[in-house]
Parts: C-alpha cells; sequence; structure tokens
C-alpha cells in the first residue's frame, strides 16, 4: 500500500514571478490577490503569463472603396488592450477553496478597477496596468476531494484603459525641494538709510525629478506655506504655472496634474499643471512676492509611466 500523496506544494517562486491583482498600485492592501504563490490559508495559485501584457489589437481602417486597388483606406486604430488571465487553485479542503473563489470574485465584481501588476522584465521593474474587470469570472471545481486538496480551474478578463499606461507600482517617488533666504546683490547700509543697495535676486528653489518610464507622468504637488503665489516650473519642458493666493504656514495646497483638482478649492490655478516628461525634470518654483521663507516647501509625488 503506498502513502497518501501530500498537500499540493510550488517550488519557490522569486517575486519577479508572482502577479498581483489589487485595487490600488500599492501592494500593501488586504484585499490584494497574489499569484504564483502560497497563501495563509494553505491555498495555491498559479498561472502563466497573460497574453495582452505587451500585445495589443489593431482594428482594420473603414473600407473607401473606389481607389485604384481597391484596398482598405482610413485611419487605423488599436482596440482596448485585455489581460486574459487562466490559472489554477488548489485548497486544502472545499470550505476554504469556496471563500478563496469568493474573494477573489468579490475583488473583480463586474466593472470594478483594478491594476494588475507584474514584473517587467524588459524594463526590469513591477509596473501596474490599470483595467477594469469585464464581470466574466468562472471557477470550475473538480468533484470530490482528493489527496493534495480540492483544486479549480479559474478564469477571468481585464481591459485596460485606452491608451494604456503602467504605472511603476510600490512606493510612489517625490522630491521636497525648499525655497532658499533671499539673495541680495550689492551693498547694504546701515540703519540710517533703509534701502538696499542692489536688486534683490529671486532664484527660487530647484530640484531634479527623473521619470524612468517613456511617455508623460502625472504628478502630484504638495505646495506647503508660507508663500504667496507661487510659480513652479518645468524647466525642462518650458511649462509653468501659478497657485493664486497667499498660502499660510503649516497650510498645504494639493494638486492633481491629471484631473487639475486643486485643494482646498479655494485656490486657483493660472495655467494647466504640467506633466514630468520622460528623462529628467529640472524643477524651480519661486513666490511671486520675490520674499521667500525657508520653511516652505513643494513635493512632487510621481510614479514613472510606460505605454
Amino acid at each position: 500500500m503506498t502513502a497518501p500523496n501530500s498537500y499540493a506544494s510550488l517550488p519557490f517562486v522569486p517575486v519577479d514571478g508572482r502577479y498581483r491583482l489589487g485595487e490600488g498600485l500599492d501592494d500593501d492592501t488586504v484585499n490584494d490577490f497574489w499569484f504564483n504563490t502560497q497563501h495563509d490559508d494553505g491555498t495555491l495559485i498559479a498561472v502563466a503569463e497573460p497574453p495582452g501584457w505587451e500585445g495589443v489589437t489593431y482594428i482594420t481602417p473603414i473600407d473607401t472603396s473606389g481607389g485604384r486597388d481597391g484596398g482598405l483606406d482610413g485611419p487605423g486604430s488599436v482596440a482596448p488592450r485585455e489581460i486574459s488571465v487562466t490559472g489554477a487553485m488548489v485548497s486544502p479542503d472545499a470550505a476554504t477553496l469556496r471563500r478563496k473563489i469568493r474573494s477573489l470574485r468579490q475583488l473583480l465584481r463586474n466593472r470594478s478597477r483594478v491594476v494588475w501588476d507584474q514584473y517587467d522584465f524588459g524594463e526590469t521593474t513591477r509596473m501596474g496596468l490599470v483595467c477594469r474587470s469585464t464581470g466574466d469570472f468562472r471557477a470550475t471545481p473538480e468533484m470530490g476531494n482528493d489527496y493534495g486538496g480540492v483544486a479549480t480551474v479559474v478564469s477571468f478578463t481585464l481591459v485596460a484603459a485606452n491608451p494604456p499606461y503602467k504605472y511603476a507600482t510600490g512606493e510612489a517617488e517625490f522630491i521636497d525641494i525648499g525655497l532658499p533666504v533671499d539673495v541680495v546683490s550689492g551693498r547694504t547700509y546701515s540703519k540710517t538709510y533703509s534701502y538696499n543697495y542692489g536688486l534683490i535676486l529671486n532664484p527660487g528653489g530647484i530640484g531634479q525629478a527623473v521619470n524612468r518610464g517613456d511617455v508623460d507622468a502625472y504628478p502630484q504637488f504638495e505646495v506647503t506655506g508660507p508663500v504667496s503665489s507661487p510659480i513652479i516650473t518645468n524647466e525642462s519642458t518650458g511649462r509653468s504655472f501659478i497657485i493664486v493666493g497667499n498660502i499660510p504656514a503649516l497650510t498645504t495646497v494639493t494638486i492633481d496634474s491629471r484631473s487639475g483638482r486643486v485643494t482646498p478649492a479655494t485656490y486657483r490655478l493660472v495655467g494647466r499643471p504640467w506633466v514630468l516628461a520622460p528623462g529628467n525634470n529640472n524643477i524651480r518654483w519661486r513666490a511671486s512676492s520675490g520674499s521667500f521663507n525657508p520653511s516652505a516647501n513643494l513635493r512632487v509625488i510621481w510614479r514613472s509611466t510606460w505605454e
């Protein structure tokens, strides 16, 4: 008589070979679902490299008959990118398997926004593709129990935004840029003469943000006062915008460059918040009034972005 089979197991899979389905670009959320690894409840989930990470479908141009060759004419276009995932799930018992199927199904509830996250070996970094589920989730459990656990085949399809942007996952990158004290050129007279000989230079604070991707990245700006109507410039692209109004000490104004939303809404902008071009972006900011306060700060937060 042979000994019963032990519970199903996977060989060790490094993080680079694992996939993640989550609600955000950070991998610390409670509801993240990892593939090619063993979960705390003993469930194993294995999937192959899903098609669609790099591929796209080209839509045939409209047939405008009448040309000499009778061929197709018109602008080509690209269909939304689809990620099709098929894998095997094995749990120690039927109850655990059912709970695991339910949690994955809940994450993929119809048309919910999710992030498919995997390691991109071409760019040697983890990226997340923002998608929506199609609502088509299939799980086909095997009937009955056997040594090694209870298994099911699961499959689902995700549709990426069009055009599809891949974001660096994990912690976002950021830089803090302070404001130096005023720089005075020329000679300062004594108190008897209450003026400065020469001009007050306004160099502003300078920093550099690096977008490691190959398409524009949309940063978030956080300006903490005291500063009056700051001008924020990307000297690499020549774009600038102004936050109109005085920002008191310890008050922070947040700007989302993708949506243009400003918080608090009592502040408004002159000019549109700019993007980070691929590569190095030299950033300068200063107060419109010309007077600096070294406790003021500009924080630029971004994720490198790929096509």
